[in-house]
Parts: structure tokens; C-alpha cells; sequence
């Protein structure tokens, strides 16, 4: 469980809420105890009896849980016959917790800006006066985790980021460079450095039995941070914004992604925020609500 400590002297914090997020592949939990805001995180696919079982736990010093996420229905109608509880819709938690989190660690408030977050997929949001869900992308952790399931067996996250740590993507990937002569001078040194197929050194002539997972494993973050990069940098520009914020749980512990994700925007004239913790923002977000 993580901890934050936070002056609740001037802060509109209920400290008889609970707030659950309940999406897909973790379940995010959230309320205020001694002056700390205690984070917890569990599988939503093999703890829902963990979780049942701290929120039975929790009833008699909290009175009011709020859930949001796609997986919350089913414990929100089961326990709105006992607790009070509230549903909320998930973007409008991400982004009140977004904006909270924010003020927590720049101590000013959000102000217009693009609110990307990748959890097992990938939603945006433009955040503005209000907010407007634009839209997202169905790569993210669920499609990362399912290949390298499918292709090493693998299912732990953090040892696969482990693994991409150690890679070097251009063992598999294929740059500008790789196809244009050192003496062409059609291309600035800059252009040279783009991806120019993911996986293009992958052909027929590739040795199978030199694949690294390590290699692999970071070429497939770098294609989904370049394609996510690309299309919330394209949104940003479309929307006249400049900060874009990245949030949601597949950033955890995942330096690779935070660095292809701010190549991109450097590239694109666009500024990459990363804030602590932000993979409990919809949680923190249907705490405050």
C-alpha cells in the first residue's frame, strides 16, 4: 500500500469516503487515514473477494463508498442494499483526480490541457473548463500483457519492464538510417533517428534464435508509446493545447514508455507531464466527487 501525506487544512477531502476504481485489469483504492491518503492496489480479476472483504472491513469508520470504473457495477449494486454508495462516471473521475493530483504536486491549479491515460487501453480526454472525451486507442497494458503472454509465456508486468530496461529495441527495429545511405543527404540527421518499421529487422533473414525478450519487450513499448504519442500530440495540436498530461497504470515503474512518450512530444513542440501516482487518479477522483 502507498501513502501520501496531505495537509488537509484547507482541502475539501471527505474523510468518511471511499473511493474504488474498478477497471479491467487493478482495482484502485482510496481514503484518508491519520492524515495520509492511502493508495492500495489489487487484481480485479483475482482479488474481488480481497476487495469485498476491505471494504466489509472498512464499514464501520467509513460511511459513503464511491465507485467508479468499467468493473464496479456488480459490487455497487450489491452493496447499495446495505452502504451508501454512489456511481460515477469514469472520465469525470480520472479528471477531478487528474486535477487534484496536479494542485498536490505543482500547488497550482490544472489549467487547459490533454489528459491521456493508458491502463489497459488508452483514453483521452480535453480538459478545459469542463472535459470532452475525444476519444483513445485500444493499445495499452491489456495489449502489451496479451502479446508477450502469447509469444514468452509471460504474465508478470514488472518483470517484463524489468526486462525492457536491460533491451535495445534497434536489435528488431528498423530506423531511417537503416534504409538510407550515410551519404544521402535528402534527410537531416533528426528524420534518421525515426522508427521506420517496428519489428523491421524481423524478416526472413532474421535469426530466430538470437530474438532477446529483452529487445522485443522494449520494441513493443516503444510501438505503443509512438502511436499513443502521435495521436494525443495530433489531438493536442487539433485542440490548440499545449501540456499533455499521461497518466493510468501500464507508466508504472515504466521509464522506456515515459521516454518515448516525451521524445514524441518533444518532437511535436508539445510538453509531456507525468504525475506521481496518476494510476489512482479515477479512484482519488471518486473520493472527491
Amino acid at each position: 500500500m502507498l501513502k501520501i501525506n496531505v495537509d488537509l487544512k484547507g482541502t475539501d477531502i471527505p474523510l468518511e469516503t471511499i473511493g474504488i476504481d474498478m477497471g479491467q485489469s487493478l482495482t484502485k483504492i482510496v481514503y484518508v487515514d491519520e492524515n495520509r491518503l492511502n493508495l492500495l492496489s489489487l487484481s480485479t480479476k483475482t482479488n474481488i473477494s480481497k476487495i469485498e472483504e476491505i471494504i466489509e472491513n472498512k464499514k464501520d469508520n467509513y460511511t459513503i463508498f464511491n465507485f467508479t470504473g468499467g468493473r464496479c457495477f456488480r459490487l455497487f449494486r450489491n452493496y447499495s442494499k446495505k452502504f451508501n454508495v454512489k456511481i460515477f462516471n469514469e472520465f469525470e473521475a480520472n479528471v477531478k483526480g487528474i486535477e487534484y493530483l496536479y494542485s498536490l504536486e505543482k500547488s497550482k491549479k490544472l489549467l487547459s490541457s490533454l489528459v491521456v491515460t493508458m491502463g489497459t487501453g488508452t483514453s483521452i480526454l480535453l480538459k478545459n473548463e469542463n472535459y470532452k472525451h475525444l476519444g483513445g486507442s485500444a493499445m495499452g497494458g491489456g495489449f502489451f500483457m496479451g502479446l508477450i503472454k502469447q509469444i514468452f509465456n509471460l504474465n508478470d508486468f514488472q518483470e517484463a519492464i524489468n526486462l525492457a530496461k536491460n533491451g535495445d529495441r534497434y536489435n528488431v527495429d528498423l530506423k531511417v538510417s537503416d534504409i538510407y545511405d550515410s551519404e544521402d543527404n535528402r534527410i537531416d540527421l533528426l528524420f534518421r533517428e525515426f522508427t521506420a518499421a517496428s519489428f523491421g529487422k524481423i524478416d526472413n533473414s532474421f535469426d530466430r534464435n538470437s530474438l532477446r525478450k529483452e529487445d522485443f519487450i522494449k520494441s513493443l513499448i516503444c510501438v505503443i508509446g509512438e502511436n499513443i504519442g502521435t495521436i494525443a500530440a495530433l489531438m493536442a495540436e487539433n485542440n490548440g493545447i499545449t501540456d499533455i498530461i499521461f497518466s493510468g497504470g501500464f507508466l508504472r515503474e515504466n521509464r522506456p514508455l515515459r521516454k518515448i512518450l516525451s521524445l514524441i512530444c518533444k518532437v511535436n513542440k508539445k510538453k509531456a507531464i507525468f504525475l506521481k501516482n496518476s494510476e489512482f487518479s479515477a479512484a482519488i477522483g471518486a473520493l472527491l466527487l
